[in-house]
């Protein structure tokens, strides 16, 4: 094996110290020659215009003629059309002769159609201002550069055209691909001369076709058109697949000096690339691909392979550094990238796959922009989702295809992640991440184009750490065993190493922060995505690790928690620094404080991890008021975010999780139930939220009208929860789940609901959003609970839901009066919106409020069941009564508010008490009761009228009377 190894380099080096001086100097040979005739043009030019000075004006210029005008390139060093540079140009395409350049100088001159430039008084335009300059709208890059509907019509008219050369040009390749295997069947040949063989027959088709070009070219019109291509291809196709069958299928190789072979083959790809047309590189690009899935073999080095696409995606990206061709440099990812995705899916190493990628990327970021340190500029592709300002940029190629080699890598990182079956390879997914995280933050930090590059491995690393924790992957179960571990043995460093990642992620942004403001201080865009990422990773890294890999289980609460509170230090300290160091302007305020939402954010976590339940709350609410008073003296409106978060969360946690549950929780002990949370809590809790969350309110109700809203609204629903709590403590334990427990909850769901259309009235767009889902949970949760208090848990209809209590301040009250309070309210405070939100509000309360006088007349003369069957008289006129007096009262109210609306209100409910008299009561009464009865409705409906005739004869006289009536 050695000696074939050495053989085999030796053959391939004296290819190379033979073949690649003689291409460069038959190059040389024809720069030489274009050199030649250009100096020849050039005094051929001086003699004409040198005549036509003395004739023609100095000012008259020369106009190119349309025989020698260069080539019109497309927008950019990389467009579609380009070719490379001029020297390798002018070995594909035929000069025109000097006595062509004459005759068509010499006629514009005789036309007049040309005028001198500056320095025209000798008549002779420089070389250089014979190529056409680009415009303004030309140098801009384009929409596409590949998925362009012109390249692919182009392609499918060159396939039509030549598809004859491409299926010749793959058989020659599959020629030399089934030397390698011939014999295998017969015999014939042994492994060394089969390799042999395939190796002398990609030389020959390579000499071959350098043997035409040299005489007729490549891109030229005849027969001979794009034929050295084709067979310099085929070539290159035989030669990587007679290495790889050396290696894979024969083993007479060992991987070191089988991939400096390959190595060599890929130069010397790389060097015809230079020289050839597009069509040799894209056929060399697909065959390489494919050629390791075509020669098979059962070795165990397929590793090799990765580093191998690697190759081929470098010299497909090198040779399109030069030619420009764009689409190129598309194909050289796309094909060596599915073959790594390929071989990966066939079950070859994870280590290797994602370190081949990385490289990749590596090619792909350095060599279209031929630097080591990338210094792209103009557009990034984060600016594609922004919205433009006027009209829209985009980026540069190198730009565009630097990305999709990043997101390639931060999508392989995840994937192979998520089908990991050890710890360790989860673990080398994330160092490879982070390897691509630290690059793009360092490596590319003086390419402003490249400044969104970073997001990807960072979404791509937390991706990871949340799927492992979602779905118990391997790293996560190493890191669960340690909850069993002995008392003795340390607990593992998983967590810590994931912490150091995200404190590491949010220092280097801040630095990157920095480092864009010295740079370009008067854009603010950059910096302000720095900030943010800064901002956010580490915190959101530990919220990752805490609701999804429970660490507080292993390394105990009170370590956690420092860890927690460390972090906040972190934050704490580059919001002092972003306040001090970064100059003013360009969002700085802003930026200033996103560091201190993330900062009271952890602090607010480290206090959730260790206090209780009326503490935590406690803390949030002076986190709350701190918070307004630092955007009160610092004039920080970004800070107003982290107060709707925290109202959020203090409300959340008073009426939801723990909520009204934690104040209502109850034990069983010593042969009767407790409940669980003191009184004396209950109000700390509760009370004292209000008053912190009151005094915010006070302090920003004339600053900040969302800030006050907010506050406003959640101070109203904290309240209406308290005192709701506070009935249900207050009532006997029986009383608790009936008709009073219910609606008490239908009090605190409608109160929230009220609630969230109250702050829909001076909500944004989106918030108004946010809200409707609210109002339509809350609306839900509201119904329900109606719905059981008068169908389920109703005194009328049900023996079990006997009245507690005494009366008018019993559990009648506690069911139906505070809802009824709530429906008043809602129709006071929701004005603004749809009248017939108001009008709903209004005959809710009504109605309930009805509903309970008339269950209180019940119960004081039929007792505590107000279930029984039928009526007695006593009851029934109480009925009446209570209707006289309701409408009395109509009518006093109507006069009192000049309301005609509510007099007629009231006059309805004189009818309604009349159609009752006459239709219900008169039927069951007899002698002087019914005498005396009768007596009494008339005076009482006598006096309403008079009282009725009052009210009009007052409006009357308030009105001011129309001059043009008659008096």
């Amino acid at each position: 094996m050695l000696d074939f190894s050495l053989l085999l380099l030796g053959l391939l080096g004296v290819v190379f110290l033979l073949g690649v001086p003689y291409l460069l100097v038959s190059h040389s040979r024809l720069k030489s020659q274009v050199r030649d005739l250009e100096a020849q043009i050039r005094s051929l030019e001086s003699a004409v215009f040198t005549d036509e000075a003395a004739t023609a004006s100095p000012k008259r210029a020369v106009q190119q003629p349309p025989e020698v005008a260069a080539p019109k390139q497309a927008s950019g060093p990389w467009g579609l059309a380009a070719g490379g540079d001029a020297e390798a140009a002018s070995t594909a395409q035929e000069a025109p002769t000097a006595d062509e350049t004459l005759a068509a100088r010499a006629d514009l001159a005789e036309d007049g159609r040309s005028q001198a430039k500056e320095g025209g008084a000798t008549g002779r335009p420089p070389i250089s201002g014979l190529a056409a300059q680009p415009t303004a709208a030309q140098a801009q890059p384009p929409r596409a550069y590949v998925l362009r509907g012109d390249t692919l019509a182009a392609l499918s008219l060159w396939l039509r055209e030549n598809w004859v050369l491409a299926a010749g040009s793959v058989s020659l390749a599959l020629a030399g691909l089934f030397m390698v295997q011939y014999g295998v069947e017969n015999g014939l040949l042994t492994p060394f001369w089969r390799i042999i063989a395939a190796l002398g027959f990609g030389l020959a088709l390579i000499a071959g076709a350098e043997t035409i070009r040299r005489r007729v070219g490549d891109a030229t019109d005849g027969a001979a058109q794009y034929l050295p291509s084709a067979l310099a291809g085929a070539g290159l196709i035989t030669l990587f697949s007679g290495l790889l069958s050396a290696r894979l299928m024969y083993q007479l190789i060992d991987p070191g000096p089988s991939f400096a072979a390959l190595c060599l083959v890929s130069l010397l790809a790389l060097v015809l690339g230079w020289f050839y047309g597009a069509f040799l590189t894209a056929l060399g690009l697909l065959g390489a691909s494919a050629v390791p899935f075509l020669v098979g073999g059962q070795s165990q080095d397929t590793w090799m392979l990765y580093y191998y696409f690697a190759l081929v995606a470098a010299v497909g990206l090198g040779v399109d550094t030069v030619k420009r061709w764009a689409w190129i440099s598309g194909l050289a990812l796309a094909a060596p990238l599915t073959a790594c995705l390929l071989l990966y899916l066939s079950g070859a190493g994870e280590v290797h796959f994602l370190t081949s990628l990385l490289l990749i990327a590596l090619a792909a970021v350095v060599l279209p922009q031929r630097r080591l340190w990338p210094d792209h500029d103009g557009p990034a592709v984060f600016s594609l989702f922004q919205i433009p300002q006027g009209k829209r940029s985009y980026p540069e190629f190198p730009t565009r295809i630097s990305a999709t080699a990043i997101c390639a890598v931060g999508a392989a990182g995840v994937f192979v992640a998520l089908h990991a079956e050890q710890a360790a390879t989860v673990s080398f997914a994330l160092m490879a991440l982070v390897a691509l995280f630290l690059a793009c933050l360092i490596w590319m930090r003086q390419a402003p184009a490249l400044f969104d590059h970073a997001l990807v491995p960072g979404c791509a690393i937390l991706a990871v750490v949340l799927i492992e924790g979602l779905s118990a992957g391997p790293l996560f179960r190493a890191y669960q065993i340690a909850v069993d571990r002995p008392p003795e043995t340390a607990a593992p460093q998983t967590i810590w190493a994931l912490v150091a990642i995200g404190l590491l992620g949010s220092a280097l942004g801040y630095l990157r922060q920095r480092w864009c403001l010295a740079a370009r201080p008067t854009e603010a865009g950059p910096a302000l995505f720095w900030t943010i990422g800064a901002a956010s990773f580490a915190p959101m890294m530990l919220l990752i690790l805490e609701f999804t890999w429970s660490p507080a289980q292993v390394h105990g609460v009170y370590t956690w928690a420092l860890v927690v509170l460390a972090t906040a230090a972190c934050m704490t300290f580059l919001t002092e620094r972003c306040a001090r160091n970064a100059p003013r302007g360009a969002d700085k305020d802003l930026r200033v404080a996103l560091f201190a939402i993330s900062a009271l954010t952890l602090i607010a976590f480290a206090l959730f991890l260790v206090l209780a339940q009326t503490a935590l709350t406690l803390a949030l609410a002076v986190m709350v008021l701190l918070v307004v008073l630092i955007d009160q003296k610092y004039d920080l409106p970004a800070l107003a975010l982290f107060v709707q978060i925290g109202v959020a969360v203090i409300t959340y946690r008073l009426v939801l999780d723990p909520g009204v549950d934690w104040a209502l929780d109850r034990d069983f002990a010593e042969g009767s139930w407790h409940y669980s949370t003191p009184l004396r809590q209950i109000f700390l809790g509760y009370l004292g939220s209000l008053a912190l969350l009151g005094l915010g309110w006070f302090v920003a109700r004339q600053k900040r009208d969302k800030t006050r809203l907010v506050l406003e609204s959640a101070s109203a629903l904290i309240g209406a929860v308290f005192l709701s709590v506070l009935i249900l403590r207050l009532l006997p334990e029986e009383m608790r789940y009936s008709h009073a427990g219910m609606g008490l909850m239908a009090t605190v769901w409608t109160a929230s609901l009220v609630n969230q259309l109250y702050r829909m009235t001076l909500s944004g767009r989106l918030s108004t959003a946010l809200r409707g889902l609210l109002v339509l949970g809350y609306g839900l949760a509201a119904l329900g609970s109606i719905v059981g208090l008068m169908v389920f848990a109703n005194p009328l209809l049900s023996s079990s839901e006997a009245v507690k209590g005494p009366i008018l301040f019993d559990s009648l009250a506690a069911a139906y009066l505070p809802l009824a309070v709530v429906f008043a309210c809602a129709a006071l405070w929701l004005g603004q919106l749809r009248r017939w939100i108001r009008i709903a509000s209004i005959g809710a309360g009504s109605l309930l409020g009805a509903f309970y006088i008339a269950l209180e007349i019940r119960r004081f003369w039929r007792g505590d069941d107000l279930s029984l069957p039928g009526v007695i008289d006593a009851e029934l006129y109480s009925y009446t009564l209570a209707l006289l007096i309701a409408s009395a009262a109509g009518l006093m109210l109507a006069f009192w508010r000049r309301s005609d609306l509510l007099r007629r209100l009231a006059m309805a409910g004189v009818v309604l008490t009349i159609a009752k008299v006459f239709l219900v009561d008169m039927s069951g009464l007899s002698g002087l009761t019914r005498v005396f009865s009768f007596m009494g409705l008339g005076l009482a409906l006598v006096g309403l009228a008079w009282l009725n005739r009052i009210m009009n004869a007052q409006w009357e006289k308030g009105r001011i009377q129309d001059p043009s009536e008659d008096p």
